[in-house]
């Protein structure tokens, strides 16, 4: 048996490091994982709304502005944890679209069309015209608290899989604070995913935009 007690502070140091570096180690590895699970949780920000911009890269400083405009109209607690985002993809519509990155944000996208972490989204008309076909969008002429008659932008019009032809978008080449993030409003236009867990705060979202 070793007598540490007879050793030097040096000597048991060297001693236990010699026997016992993997448990050392180890627990050191459990205590940094730890530690960085507790920190994620701390500081996970729940993202309550989606807005999505399909075509050119935008400004990135600008947007995150915006993004910070978004997250006050739609977080009325001020709860730090809660954000609005904005995505931007090059998909479609713009000349500046990248089209060895089309096939991956167009998977992006479906994905998160199917499990609803889309609600706003601008994207060039005749791709809206193809996925309203898919019930992608929401009517806007019957849509509870969005008064349609007042909004002076073009209405769209679409026929989804009930062939019934309505409003289901905005033309949005008017819409001031997307030319102000450096994003071409040619040709775009505006509307709510059929498939948003935030309908309320869409709505809400999609008449500020409108009438900034």
């Amino acid at each position: 048996m070793v007598d540490l007690k007879g050793m030097s502070k040096k000597k048991k140091a060297e001693y236990i490091w010699e026997y016992y570096k993997l448990h050392i180690i180890g627990v050191l590895v459990v205590i940094s994982i730890i530690g960085s699970l507790v920190h994620s949780q701390i500081t996970k920000v729940d993202y309550v709304f989606n807005l999505t911009m399909l075509g050119n890269t935008v400004n990135t400083d600008k947007v995150t502005d915006l993004q910070s405009k978004l997250t006050s109209l739609v977080v009325k607690d001020g709860d730090t944890k809660k954000e609005a985002i904005i995505s931007n993809m090059s998909l479609g519509g713009s000349t500046s679209s990248d089209p060895t990155m089309e096939s991956q944000y167009m998977q992006k996208f479906v994905a998160q069309l199917s499990v609803g972490e889309l609600d706003v989204v601008i994207l060039d008309k005749d791709m809206f015209e193809s996925f309203a076909k898919q019930d992608m969008f929401l009517r806007l002429d019957n849509l509870s608290g969005f008064d349609l008659a007042s909004i002076k932008s073009e209405k769209i019009e679409a026929t989804a899989t009930d062939k019934t032809k309505a409003v289901y978008a905005i033309n949005a080449k008017d819409i001031k604070v997307f030319k102000d993030v450096g994003y071409d409003t040619t040709n775009k236009v505006i509307g709510i995913i059929s498939t948003t867990k935030q309908k309320n705060n869409s709505v809400l979202v999609l008449k500020w935009l409108l009438n900034k």
